[in-house]
């Protein structure tokens, strides 16, 4: 059943499937506006078959999204770009998982155990960011190209600048009683 009823300021559309033949759908509340842009284009269906959100800007707030479920990319999920000079998330947990044929479900001497989370960064505890979180990756973390860590480095709980200097020192003791001990012995 298809019904159009006036109801004070409102209008009701009652139908299985509202259809507009149009490019464009406008919504506008010029009590809401804060410039004076002559349109207000909510919905286009744009040049490339595609439906576009708040077409040129029209709405200079934005475009707010509220509980979100899902976001495919184009072609059904292969890429989501997203363009912004910040990507800001608040939430604690960064979950990135590639799928079955990425996981790695059995080691060499022993089955390798299945977390159902893949957390590649978490916000945890005391304002740490932590890599792999729970070991959730079992193999582990590889960074590819130049590495450079301004302030310190930790790896197994020893401060990593202070374990070369000492194998430097040491180094250059070993280095002294080897001379030593050649001018001792003699050609």
């Amino acid at each position: 059943m298809t019904d159009i009823r006036f109801d004070g300021d409102w209008i009701h559309l009652e139908a299985a499937v509202t259809k507009a033949a149009s490019n464009d759908l406008m919504l506008d509340a010029p009590w809401r506006r804060k410039t004076n842009t002559p349109c207000r284009r909510a919905l286009v269906h744009d040049f490339d078959d595609g439906l576009t959100l708040n077409w040129d800007r029209d709405y200079p707030g934005g475009v707010t999204i509220n509980d979100l479920r899902t976001a495919r990319g184009a072609s059904n999920g292969d890429w989501l770009v997203v363009a912004s000079r910040v990507v800001q998330q608040f939430g604690t947990d960064l979950m990135l998982d590639g799928g079955a044929e990425r996981r790695r479900t059995t080691g060499v001497l022993r089955p390798v155990r299945r977390s159902p989370f893949r957390r590649a960064l978490v916000h945890a505890w005391e304002d740490t960011l932590v890599v792999n979180f729970n070991r959730d990756y079992v193999g582990g973390v590889q960074i590819e190209g130049r590495v450079s860590v301004p302030g310190s480095l930790s790896v197994a709980g020893q401060d990593v600048a202070t374990v070369i200097a000492s194998l430097q020192s040491q180094v250059t003791a070993l280095t002294a009683r080897v001379t030593d001990l050649e001018g001792r012995v003699g050609p």
